[in-house]
């Protein structure tokens, strides 16, 4: 449910927020979201295009960048293999020699075997002042001083084997960088100029896009070195370039000049009249140079509509096709929404003459799509309300002839419920001779007529039963309550005389008792004296006065045990008193519920009278004791 429960959700608060005019209208609707898909596709495809040029411009930069830094490379490399010619010619101990002609042909050899160098010099070093010894340019003696080439007077070496490296300049209308290595432990150095014109042939900026080219640079803004030196209107070496704005290229190379990869690219720089005259764009590194310039930089030059053309045709592309998309889907959209709402348009009209009443309406297309099955819908609802409406008709004839007989039936009914009605009230006043008559009309009335007689006469009977039992009750308990009153009476008489006797047996038992002791009293007495008169002889007298006393003494027992035996039967007919008290106060209560009884029967007016008869016990039916009879 979670599915169906979140889109509803988000279904009813878009009801909520879209106003009625919009959502009764399905071509606005329509219209509204192909406008929404079109924004949703042209905001992606903007996006997706500009993440693309963004990448590839991305691209192109880091390319521009690395192509400076290879730019770089090669100049690093030119200038380190020109030091190692440097140092490696400056061991040779023909430079210490004083012999000039050696020194010179040495010079022509050395020339003439490597081919980076232009200018052999061996120049002798007195303080400030520096002279040529051997040159394959210069003359012997010659000063250097007020020359491109008096920077060898400022060189100063720390040990042998190490090269200076100069700065570029003109020297014999060459432009050349010098390399200046010791020579021996003496005050002579060897100078090799190598042109940089073949070095600025290998640059690739021309190749990397038209117009393009690379430059070399100081710290100062000086161009050094010119890709184009070979085109003499082009280049412009020694000449400061750009205004302020233009080298920051160049700063930015010599402040990074430390980092790991120290090159980058600004890629749109404003058009310079002695750069590019147009926007451009400039990849820069600096240039590594052992003891030697500190702040050369490596500029490669191109117009940005050469480097960024393609990425500028991306776009362009992207966009064109983002918007011919967005196009053809609004106008596919537009078609279609329009189709479909003229359809629904047309099946509303024909559903709201329905509604009205009209079912003779056509509804026919030849579209076999979910409108058409609508269309079809809608006609087989269209024939469906006709065969009901039919059938409704049909139902309603016969439901007023049903309406008819059901509205005779309910008089029928009612006034038989009245009748019912008068016949059960009469009943509970206690009428029980009334009867309901069935007539044949109505078998759940005449089924109501039949149950109700059936218990009339059952309660009529179970009445009629009750009285003749009340009364049997009420004579029997008068007849018990007498009988308990004349045996209590007698158990009282009998209790009284029991009483009596029990108290003359108790008298009797105290006076044969006296007589018993007096007859003891005698027997001793006449003992005594026949024991003091040895002449006297009492035995047949003492003899019989003991046997009146032991039957005296039996007599005495014989009253206790009578006296015992009358207390018993005294309380016994105490007891017995005491019980028939309860039954004649039972046979009196019995008496006065039976005169209840039969004072509620009376108000029930009954027929006749119907004999009660005892169901349970010994004289029952389903007891063993005899039949009852009429005594």
């Amino acid at each position: 449910m979670s599915g169906g429960g979140a889109g509803g959700a988000v279904l009813g608060v878009v009801r909520t927020v879209v106003p009625d005019a919009i959502r009764k209208r399905f071509a606005l609707k329509f219209l509204i979201v192909l406008l929404l898909m079109g924004l949703a596709i042209g905001a992606v495809g903007v996006l997706a295009t500009g993440q693309i040029t963004t990448e590839t411009q991305d691209r192109i930069e880091n390319e521009y960048s690395s192509l400076a830094d290879q730019e770089a490379t090669i100049i690093t490399q030119w200038v380190d293999r020109n030091r190692q010619s440097a140092r490696l010619a400056s061991n040779n101990d023909v430079w210490a020699s004083e012999d000039t002609s050696s020194v010179e042909r040495a010079a022509v050899e050395l020339q003439s075997d490597t081919t980076d160098i232009d200018e052999v010099h061996v120049v002798s070093a007195d303080g400030s002042e520096v002279s040529v010894v051997a040159s394959t340019e210069l003359d012997a003696s010659d000063s250097i001083a007020g020359t491109s080439r008096e920077y060898v007077a400022d060189l100063e070496f720390a040990s042998i084997g190490q090269v200076k490296t100069s700065t570029v300049y003109e020297a014999g209308g060459d432009t050349v960088v010098g390399f200046v290595s010791p020579v021996g432990n003496g005050d002579r150095y060897l100078v090799l100029e190598s042109a940089v014109d073949e070095l600025a042939g290998e640059f690739q900026g021309s190749r990397r896009a038209e117009s393009g080219f690379t430059q070399v640079v100081d710290g100062d803004g000086t161009i050094l070195i010119d890709e184009r030196m070979g085109d003499d209107d082009s280049a412009e070496l020694f000449s400061t370039y750009g205004d302020e704005a233009a080298r920051q290229p160049i700063r930015d190379a010599n402040a990074i000049r430390d980092q790991r990869n120290p090159n980058g690219v600004s890629p749109a720089m404003p058009a310079q009249s002695n750069v590019i005259d147009e926007e451009y764009a400039v990849g820069y590194a600096p240039i590594f140079v052992t003891s030697g310039p500190e702040e050369w930089v490596v500029l490669v030059h191109a117009p940005t509509s050469e480097v960024f053309g393609f990425v500028q045709t991306i776009s362009d592309f992207g966009l064109v096709a983002t918007g011919a998309a967005v196009l053809l889907m609004g106008l596919i959209g537009v078609v279609l929404g329009y189709n479909t709402s003229s359809s629904i348009d047309r099946l509303t009209r024909k559903a709201e003459a329905m509604e009205a009443g009209d079912l003779d309406v056509e509804i026919e297309t030849g579209r076999i799509d979910n409108v058409g099955r609508l269309y079809g819908a809608f006609g087989s609802m269209r024939d469906s309300l006709k065969a009901q409406i039919q059938e409704a008709e049909q139902a309603r004839k016969e439901a007023e002839v049903s309406r008819s007989e059901a509205m005779a039936m309910s008089s029928y009914l009612q006034e038989r419920a009245e009748e019912y009605s008068e016949i059960m009230q009469a009943a509970a006043r206690g009428d029980l001779t009334r009867r309901m008559e069935p007539e044949d009309e109505n078998e759940a009335m005449d089924q109501i007529a039949t149950d109700f007689n059936e218990m009339i006469a059952e309660l009529e009977m179970t009445t009629g039963q009750l009285k003749t039992f009340a009364r049997e009750v009420e004579e029997s308990g008068r007849s018990v309550q007498q009988s308990a009153e004349t045996v209590r009476d007698a158990s009282e008489q009998v209790a009284e005389s029991i009483q009596k006797i029990s108290d003359d047996a108790y008298n009797q038992k105290e006076r044969l008792q006296d007589v018993s002791e007096d007859m003891d009293s005698v027997a001793e007495r006449l003992e005594t004296f026949e024991a003091e008169a040895d002449q006297v002889d009492f035995g047949d007298s003492l003899r019989q006065v003991r046997e009146i006393a032991a039957a005296l003494n039996t007599a005495v027992d014989l009253g206790e045990e009578t006296m015992a035996e009358s207390e018993n039967v005294a309380g016994a007919a105490e007891e017995q008193a005491a019980e028939l008290n309860e039954v004649s106060s039972r046979a009196e209560e019995l008496v006065r519920y039976a005169q209840y009884l039969g004072d509620g029967l009376g108000n029930f007016e009954t027929e006749e009278e119907h004999e009660f008869v005892f169901q349970t016990g010994a004289g029952g039916p389903g007891g063993d004791g005899p039949e009852p009879t009429d005594d």
